[in-house]
């Protein structure tokens, strides 16, 4: 695995975490109690998200997969369709500050509930 050479991949980029879903509109189905339990706990991230992404003109999206790269992953957003892979390539070209990155960590150590995201992750 490319983990144990010293590569981070951050391979999946919640939708939480792009302001798609709130608690006024929640997924269907179980995906639905999961956001219902996880969004209170990361809304400060995500307030943080939404402060940078307004003073930077992007999206939270952009914001939150240049914050992967600031930490030296590899993200893999996934995009539906065209306008989503564009909206992704606008977190390219540009480099979040040290202070925008500190903010964002700083905030999201306050979050104590950690979810696995993948079934095989053992890390």
């Amino acid at each position: 695995m490319l983990c144990d050479h010293g590569a981070l991949m951050c391979n999946f980029l919640p939708p939480a975490h792009t302001g798609k879903y709130s608690m006024d509109n929640l997924p269907k189905g179980p995906r639905g109690q999961l956001f219902r339990q996880l969004l209170p706990e990361i809304d400060p991230v995500l307030v943080t998200l939404r402060e940078v992404a307004t003073q930077r003109k992007k999206t939270m999206s952009q914001v939150a997969i240049n914050w992967c790269m600031a930490k030296g992953a590899v993200p893999i957003p996934g995009a539906k369709d065209v306008a989503q892979a564009t909206e992704n390539l606008g977190a390219l070209g540009w480099r979040l500050t040290a202070g925008e990155v500190a903010s964002l960590d700083e905030v999201s150590r306050t979050i104590k509930r950690g979810m696995v995201q993948n079934i095989f992750q053992t890390r």
